[in-house]
């Protein structure tokens, strides 16, 4: 076993050995819990960010192995059932990974004085949740996969039920039984992958790569494509949460506590387009082609409501979970537009969401743990007060409307002019039929408004919370005090800057230089693009020749 796979292996367990290490340092006190927890998600952090300097610059290219391949018998059968546990990094799931990492390690910062009660138990399950994030983007099993994609859902719901708001419980049990009910229906689709992804022999296999290869050497009949594709939607559409799936999120995110929102915007709802670009796009591209037009549909219609429904928000956090609602549509947008351009923006949009609105997140709940209150109305001209806040703030919402130098306008002006070529110029294929050609260019015009959407109501939120004449919650306006003992609102301290600041050099690294990024995963997203773009033609031409049939019968 190579260094690389070792490493991999330790990277992906190291947060469960932290939660016995939590357990085990409890009775001495909070303290020591909190910095045995900092320090397993740090080496985390590093074990993940050694991975990347390991990680081939020109990417994995198709038919070779993936980058620090473990794979050993797991579960295994009479009958030919070989289910392995096979982990590996490649370009579709590197930067997921990574981005696991640093989140947690964010999460566990923001969380050292929020969180007061029970805290050995909330640190053991931010941790546990860790190591079911970085299982689900290492697993190249789908079974695995699966597992570790299930296996998120206990951790979040504890830490929603137990550590959030006033509705936390109700607001767990919704987000439970969405994500679980659109889970079995993925589950079904994924058994049907694999058993009907036969190869020489009638041999089963569970295995990601085998079973694309498969198909795309034997691909399955359309109409039981479109079955499949329908199952996996129910599960991945609802994690994105693509529109109209959406409505256990906002709920979610007001409800759970600051480190479950970081991490739910960050890292979870990523675990839904990662399954369309894992499982959907490349094993069944004939379905995904006759998909599109409806897709693409569905994330340019939440785009435009995730932006508008947030400007009508009273209370950050609900604000900025409608924004995540309008910003996911854009990935999806990216994905679904089945061209080099649409694709690479969608995935590096996927990080960038990430990054922005992770540290959106953060910094809301730094203003809550200061005032405890979320609510706009009850603030103004906090820069005066808590300088340094304001700036993070005003740095992560320009992040976040796609200003030039910033990861946002690389992740987004890929994804529009994707869907502007494919509405256009459609340089990918023959061209589609008139009318879908017409579809495409309305979604691309609502798409860019979006962007002014999302402008307007991350600077008004700015604008009314941090600039204006000074106001504070009632009980804080008292000249230097809280109004309640506790002394002064203070500015960020240095753990909180810890926090955020490599979210800040992440963001920045991404605006300057985003070919770092695109070029590592372009090899695999270029396959899966020239997969779909055969498939749409095919499609295409299926339409045209169906369209002058009925022509001709009604002649």
């Amino acid at each position: 076993m190579s260094t690389e796979s070792l490493v991999l292996l330790a990277t992906i367990f190291l947060p469960l050995m932290g939660v016995g290490l939590v357990w085990a340092v409890a009775p001495s006190g909070r303290s020591v819990v909190r910095y045995v927890a900092l320090a397993v998600s740090l080496a985390t952090l590093a074990g993940a960010a050694w991975l990347v300097a390991r990680f081939p610059a020109e990417g994995i290219a198709e038919g070779t192995e993936a980058f620090a391949t473990v794979n050993a018998p797991w579960l295994g059968t009479a009958s030919g059932i070989d289910i392995r546990f096979h982990v590996a990094l490649d370009g579709l799931s590197l930067w997921l990974f990574a981005l696991s990492a640093l989140l947690t390690a964010t999460s566990v910062l923001v969380s050292w004085t929020a969180i007061t009660e029970r805290v050995s138990e909330f640190f053991a399950m931010l941790l546990l949740l860790e190591t079911g994030m970085l299982g689900v983007f290492a697993a190249q099993d789908i079974i695995l996969f699966y597992v570790f994609f299930e296996f998120t859902l206990i951790p979040l719901f504890f830490l929603i039920g137990i550590w959030g708001s006033e509705e936390r419980r109700y607001a767990a049990i919704k987000f439970f039984l969405f994500t679980l009910a659109g889970s079995m229906l993925t589950f079904l689709g994924i058994l049907a992958i694999v058993l009907n992804a036969r190869g020489v022999g009638g041999e089963l296999t569970f295995s990601i790569p085998e079973l694309t290869a498969r198909l795309a050497a034997n691909p399955l009949g359309f109409d039981l494509q479109l079955l499949i594709f329908v199952a996996l939607f129910a599960g991945f559409a609802i994690k994105v949460p693509l529109f109209p799936f959406h409505t256990w999120l906002p709920l979610a995110h007001v409800q759970a506590p600051t480190a479950g929102s970081v991490i739910l915007a960050g890292v979870l709802l990523k675990m839904g387009t990662y399954g369309f670009l894992r499982f959907s796009l490349p094993m069944l591209p004939d379905a995904t082609a006759a998909a599109m037009p409806w897709m693409l549909w569905l994330s340019v219609a939440g785009i435009v409501y995730g932006a508008l429904v947030a400007l009508a928000q009273g209370d950050m956090k609900r604000l900025i979970a409608y924004s995540s609602v309008s910003h996911l549509g854009y990935c999806m947008l990216g994905l679904f537009a089945l061209n080099r351009l649409g694709m690479q923006g969608g995935v590096l949009q996927t990080i960038n969401h990430g990054l922005s609105t992770g540290g959106l997140f953060a910094i809301v709940g730094m203003v809550y743990e200061r005032y405890h209150t979320r609510q706009i109305g009850e603030f103004g001209g906090l820069a005066k007060r808590t300088p340094l806040l304001a700036t993070m703030m005003v740095f992560f919402t320009f992040s976040s409307i796609g200003l030039p130098g910033l990861n946002g306008f690389v992740g987004e002006t890929l994804v529009l002019v994707g869907m502007f070529q494919r509405g256009w110029a459609d340089v990918d294929a023959a061209g589609p039929p008139a009318g879908l050609a017409g579809q495409y260019q309305w979604i691309s015009v609502l798409a860019v408004t979006g962007v002014v959407l999302g402008a307007w109501y991350m600077l008004w939120l700015v604008q009314r919370v941090f600039f204006g004449p000074l106001k504070e919650p009632h009980g804080h306006d008292a000249p230097g005090g809280h109004g309640d003992g506790q002394g002064a609102i203070q500015d960020m301290n240095l753990r909180e800057i810890a926090a955020l600041a490599p979210l800040c050099a992440f963001i920045l690294w991404i605006g300057i230089y985003p070919q770092f990024f695109l070029d590592r995963m372009s090899d695999q997203l270029d396959t899966i693009t020239d997969r779909g773009a055969a498939a749409l033609e095919r499609h295409e031409a299926r339409e045209a020749i169906e369209v002058r049939m009925a022509s001709e019968s009604r002649r």
